[in-house]
This record gives structure tokens, C-alpha cells and sequence, in this order.
């Protein structure tokens, strides 16, 4: 079980990801004609469509979840019904999108509004559900190769256009709204032979009322917890433009931030692999050794997540005199590196969640997300106007940890498990990895080459011993 996880992981985490590795790259070819307000416009926008799209599926992919493992027979049936109310309820959801974006836009940016909106709602409306069945179905199927490959080409398409409109056409932020509106179209011409005719998953638009409604009563509540994942990742850029902190600064945080949404989108690549695995494996009636296996999993990905996070953490200023071709966006390394280090929650989240959702028990997601996301908020509207933009990356990071971790406290989760996680073991080891990467970034390249060493070793050290712990019966 652990090698298929760690194949789909490599499969989705790696292949999937290639583009945003070559985008990374091409930060120098575009950053010299970006400026702090190219950056500030693009976290801003970036930040209002990512807040609505929490709704935009109405939480329904964990309906689809469990229609797929507990009625493989007729979940099809379940998920063209599902598909059917995606697109009616789309067009509420894109009026809201297009207000939203109206009065939100920057005033830097006035001048290409409508634009911009066109831009964001012509994708939500007649492309995102396409790709979002298309996707779901190769990840419930446990066929990472489709999505791969269709991540890969387009994530070329749209680095290839990044280039050209910024780097060439000199466009700044408009750039990045242009490629991303032809690689969504992109997205939904590979899908659509696969969704509508391999996989016949054509909306029925007469569904049944009463299967909704019981379908919402279970999806709804977990848009708390996914709205907590926007404001974890993005609501900094949202406070700080409502605190009217000067654009050039938003465009600081947000080129920081970016490095820790780069790790965000490849950990959520692993994710995909690991929830039809995790679900499978909760679906063993009393199995002792598929507990283990999990929690194995578990443990293998969080040790790998911290030994990569902490080694690019250990040589982020190099990363950033290499690739980031502008002065005044170099100096954000030591934001990036608070920020990076703690998206390091999301294995044992993961553990957490996939057993609340497999027992139906979603109302209680609220007590991890609601707390984390709204906590972040607030403690950025205390500290950012005190602190700087700099309070908002260590609000993020407890945030996270809190969000990683409080779960396995929680009862509803402990009457499910039989097996000990050591969690505050955990927290432990990523707070002690990022004080030491904070500062340690500093010093000479020789220090550096032995630490990295130094590291490696202990990584892999530790993971085993963590493994060997992992396999072990019921210790609570």
C-alpha cells in the first residue's frame, strides 16, 4: 500500500507539478518586468475569486466520495444529479463572482475591470465543472496518469503564455489573467470527451429534490472548513488591501507567499493520490493491520514533507538572488521560509479528515477549520497594523499548525481511532526545523553544505524509525 501511494504521489506531486517547477524557474525571465504592484493587483484578485470558489461546489465532491466507496454500482447516477445542480447553481454563483470582483478590483487596475471579470466568470461558468468531473473521476478511479498528463500539458500551455504576454508583450499582471483563462479552456477541451463520453457523466437537470437536500445536509457543512483553507492561504492578501496597506507592500508578501502556495499545490497533488488509498483502507472492517498502514502512510509523508520544506527553507535566499531578477523582491526570503514551513500540516490533517468524512461525521470540521481560518484573520487584523506585513507570515504558520494538529484532540476523532499519532511529536519537530532554518539561512555556503548533510541523514533516520513505530499495534 505504501509503494502505490508513494508512485500516485510521485505521479500527481511531481509529473502533475513539472510546470509550476519550470514556472519557478522562469521567474527570472518575467520578474524583471513585474513590479510590486504587478504582484499586489494579481494576490488581490487571486484572493477574491479563490474566497467564492470555496462555494462554488457547495462541498458536494465529499457526497461524491462516499457515493463512490459505499455504492459502486450506482454512484454514477448520484454524480450526474450532482452535476446537473453544479451548473444551475452556477449561475448564482457567477452573478456573486462578478460583483464581487467589481468592487474589489484595485484601483490600480480600474482601467481593465471588466476584463478582468470576463476573464474570471467565463471559465467558473462554462469550464471549471467540466474539469472538476474529469479530475475526480481519474482520482476516485486511482488513475493518476489522465490527470498528470492533462496538468502537465496545460501547466506548459499557460508557462509558455506567462512568457510571452509578460516577458514579450510586456503586459505585467494582465499576463497572468490571459494564460489563465486559455489554459481553463484548455483544461475543459481535454476533458470533455472523457467526462461526457467514456465516463457518460451528462447533468440530469430533473434530479431528485429530496436526494439534494440530504446531499447538502452532509456537503454544507464542510464549507467552513474549506473556506478556512482560503483563509489560510490567501486572506492575508485580502486583510492587508482592507487595512489599506500600500499595494508595493501586498506585492512584497504576496512574492513570499507564493513559494509557500507552490509547496501547497504540490502537497495538495499528494493529497490526491492518498484519499481514495485512505478511504479504501477505513473501509476494512476491523482491520487491525490497515490501521497500521495508514498510519505508516502517514507518518512516511509527513517526515518527507518536513525534510523537503526544511531543506528548501535552508537555501531560500539563494533560491531567491537566483530567481527573483528584481531588488525590491529579494528580500522577502524570510517571509517565504515562515510561510513554507507551514504547509507541513497537511499529512496529518489529512489522517484527521479522511476519517471524519468516511464516518459522515463532517459537522465537526467547523472545531478545526473555523478556529484556524478565522484565528488567522483576526490575529492579522491585531498584529499587521502593529507588526507590519511580517506578523501576517508567523499568524499563517500557527494557524496552519493549529489546523494540522487539533483534530486528533478532538472526541469524534479519538472514538473512531485506536492507534497513537504522537501529534505534539510532530508539532515539535516542525517548530524546532523552522527556528533552525530561520536562522541558519544566513550562514556561509560551507555551513550550509554540511547542514544539508546533516539534515538528509537525520530525515532519513528518523523516517525509519518513525516507520517502525508506525507498524506497531494500539498503544493508546
Amino acid at each position: 500500500m505504501l509503494r502505490k501511494l508513494l508512485s500516485h504521489a510521485a505521479i500527481y506531486g511531481l509529473a502533475a507539478q513539472l510546470p509550476r517547477v519550470a514556472g519557478v524557474l522562469a521567474l527570472p525571465i518575467i520578474t524583471p518586468y513585474l513590479t510590486t504592484t504587478d504582484y499586489g493587483v494579481a494576490g488581490v484578485v487571486t484572493a477574491y475569486v479563490t474566497a467564492l470558489s470555496i462555494v462554488q461546489s457547495l462541498g458536494l465532491s465529499v457526497v461524491m466520495v462516499n457515493a463512490y466507496v459505499k455504492h459502486p454500482t450506482k454512484y454514477k447516477w448520484v454524480w450526474r444529479q450532482v452535476h446537473g445542480f453544479f451548473i444551475l447553481w452556477s449561475v448564482v454563483y457567477n452573478a456573486a463572482l462578478s460583483l464581487m470582483l467589481y468592487f474589489g478590483i484595485p484601483e490600480e487596475a480600474t482601467v481593465y475591470r471588466w476584463e478582468i471579470i470576463l476573464l474570471q466568470v467565463v471559465p467558473a461558468f462554462l469550464f471549471n465543472h467540466t474539469v472538476f468531473f474529469g479530475v475526480f473521476s481519474y482520482q476516485m478511479q486511482q488513475r493518476p496518469l489522465p490527470v498528470a498528463a492533462q496538468s502537465l500539458l496545460v501547466g506548459a500551455l499557460t508557462l509558455g503564455l506567462n512568457i510571452y504576454f509578460i516577458a514579450y508583450l510586456h503586459l505585467g499582471y494582465m499576463g497572468w489573467f490571459y494564460s489563465g483563462f486559455v489554459g481553463a479552456l484548455a483544461s475543459f477541451l481535454m476533458f470533455l470527451y472523457p467526462v461526457y463520453w467514456l465516463e457518460q457523466l451528462w447533468p440530469i437537470f430533473k434530479f431528485r429534490t429530496y436526494r439534494i437536500k440530504s446531499s447538502l445536509l452532509v456537503s454544507v457543512p464542510t464549507i467552513p472548513y474549506q473556506f478556512s483553507t482560503f483563509l489560510l492561504d490567501a486572506s492575508d492578501k485580502l486583510v492587508m488591501d482592507v487595512l489599506r496597506v500600500p499595494l508595493q507592500r501586498i506585492g512584497f508578501y504576496n512574492i513570499a507567499s507564493s513559494f509557500g502556495l507552490y509547496f501547497s499545490a504540490a502537497s495538495h497533488a499528494v493529497v490526491q493520490a492518498a484519499t481514495p488509498i485512505y478511504m479504501d483502507l477505513l473501509a476494512k472492517p476491523n482491520s487491525g493491520s490497515a490501521q497500521a498502514e495508514l498510519r505508516r502512510a502517514t507518518f512516511s509523508l509527513q517526515g518527507l514533507f518536513l525534510l523537503v520544506t526544511s531543506l528548501v527553507s535552508l537555501w531560500m535566499k539563494e533560491i531567491f538572488l537566483f530567481l527573483i531578477k528584481n531588488e525590491s523582491l529579494q528580500g522577502a526570503y524570510s517571509l517565504a521560509i515562515i510561510i513554507l514551513m507551514g504547509y507541513n500540516y497537511r499529512p496529518m490533517h489529512l489522517a484527521v479528515i479522511s476519517v471524519l468524512t468516511y464516518y459522515e461525521k463532517t459537522k465537526e470540521l467547523w472545531k478545526i477549520s473555523i478556529i484556524a481560518g478565522a484565528g488567522n484573520v483576526l490575529l492579522n487584523l491585531i498584529f499587521v497594523p502593529l507588526l507590519g506585513i511580517e506578523a501576517a507570515a508567523y499568524t499563517t504558520f500557527v494557524a496552519l499548525m493549529y489546523m494540522g494538529y487539533s483534530g486528533f484532540f478532538l472526541k469524534e476523532y479519538r472514538s473512531s481511532q485506536t492507534l497513537q499519532y504522537y501529534p505534539m511529536v510532530w508539532l515539535c519537530l516542525t517548530t524546532l526545523a523552522l527556528i533552525g532554518m530561520y536562522f541558519a539561512v544566513d550562514l556561509s555556503l560551507y555551513l550550509k553544505l554540511i547542514l544539508t548533510a546533516i539534515v538528509v541523514v537525520g530525515g532519513a533516520v528518523s523516517m525509519l524509525i518513525f516507520g517502525k513505530v508506525a507498524l506497531r499495534g494500539a498503544t493508546r
